[in-house]
C-alpha cells in the first residue's frame, strides 16, 4: 500500500471519529440575578429540619478535635449536637433553642448552662462570628443568609459561576455568593460585618450524593477568632419527625452544674 493510501485512510479513519463524539452540552441558560435568588430561596424552604451523621475537624490556635458527629436541627435556632471520639465514646453534648442553651462534658462531669451568646455558643464549637440560625441555615445548606433579594449579580461564563451580592445602604457589603450555574448549587459564600470586614467564608461540594440535593461537604473558616471547621456528611434526613426530647439534653443526676453569664 502506497503512502497516498494509506494517508486516505487516515483521514477516513479520523473522520469517522469526529462523527463518533457526541455532541456539545448546549449552553446553560442565563438566568437574571432575581430569578437564581427566587430559586435558591424556594429551596431553602423546602427543608425546615434534618438529622445528620459525618465526621467534624475542628481546628483553632486553642484546641483541636476530630471525630464523629450527630446533629438534629429545626430551623430557625434549634441545635441538638453529640460528638463521638474514634472509639464511639461521647465527648461532648450540646442543645440550644436559640435562646438558652446547655453543653454537657461527660469527661469532666459538667454542664454548662446559660443564655445562648456567642461567647457561650463557643462551647460547643460555634465560632462567636457565626450566629446559631446562621449555623442552622449552613448546615442545611439553606444559602444565602440575607432574606431579601440581592442588590447586584453576574454571570461568569468561563467558570460557570453567579455571583450574587447584597449591600448596606451605604454600599459596603453585606453577603458574597456564588452559585454554581450547572444544578444552581451554591459552592462559596461570605459574610461581612459592619466594618466591611469578611467574618467568615463558607465552601459548600459533593452534591448530589445526598437527598434534596444537600451538600456532603462543608467548610466554615473564621478570620477572628481564627478557626476552621469541616463537617463531612456521611447521612443526612431532611424533615424528619423531630419530637421535644430528640432536641434536649438529659444529663446524669451526678453532673456538676455551672451557670454561665452571657
Amino acid at each position: 500500500m502506497n503512502l497516498g493510501k494509506l494517508a486516505w485512510l487516515g483521514l477516513l479513519l479520523f473522520l469517522g471519529a469526529c462523527r463518533a463524539l457526541p455532541p456539545a452540552p448546549p449552553p446553560t441558560a442565563i438566568l437574571a440575578y432575581d430569578e437564581v435568588w427566587s430559586r435558591l430561596r424556594s429551596r431553602q424552604q423546602q427543608v425546615q429540619s434534618f438529622q445528620a451523621r459525618g465526621r467534624v475537624i475542628f481546628l483553632s490556635p486553642e484546641r483541636n478535635f476530630s471525630g464523629t458527629a450527630l446533629l438534629k436541627g429545626k430551623a430557625p435556632a434549634t441545635l441538638r449536637l453529640d460528638t463521638l471520639d474514634f472509639l464511639g465514646r461521647s465527648v461532648l453534648s450540646f442543645a440550644s433553642d436559640g435562646v438558652q442553651m446547655q453543653v454537657l462534658s461527660p469527661k469532666e462531669g459538667k454542664l454548662f448552662c446559660g443564655q445562648a451568646t456567642p461567647k457561650n455558643l463557643a462551647y460547643a464549637l460555634i465560632p462567636p462570628v457565626v450566629t446559631l440560625p446562621q449555623v442552622i441555615s449552613l448546615l442545611k445548606g439553606g444559602l444565602p443568609l440575607s432574606t431579601g433579594p440581592p442588590d447586584r449579580g453576574d454571570y461568569d461564563p468561563a467558570q460557570g459561576l453567579y455571583l450574587l451580592e447584597w449591600r448596606q445602604t451605604d454600599g459596603a457589603l453585606t453577603e458574597r455568593l456564588w452559585v454554581k450555574a450547572d444544578g444552581l448549587n451554591p459552592v462559596k459564600e461570605e459574610w461581612y460585618g459592619d466594618a466591611g470586614q469578611v467574618r467568615f467564608t463558607v465552601e459548600l461540594a459533593d452534591f448530589g450524593r445526598l437527598p434534596a440535593d444537600l451538600p456532603g461537604q462543608i467548610t466554615l473558616r473564621t478570620n477572628s477568632p481564627k478557626s476552621e471547621l469541616r463537617l463531612f456528611y456521611s447521612e443526612m434526613v431532611p424533615n424528619p419527625t423531630l419530637v421535644e426530647a430528640d432536641l434536649v439534653l438529659t444529663p446524669p443526676a451526678q453532673v456538676e452544674v455551672i451557670r454561665l453569664r452571657p
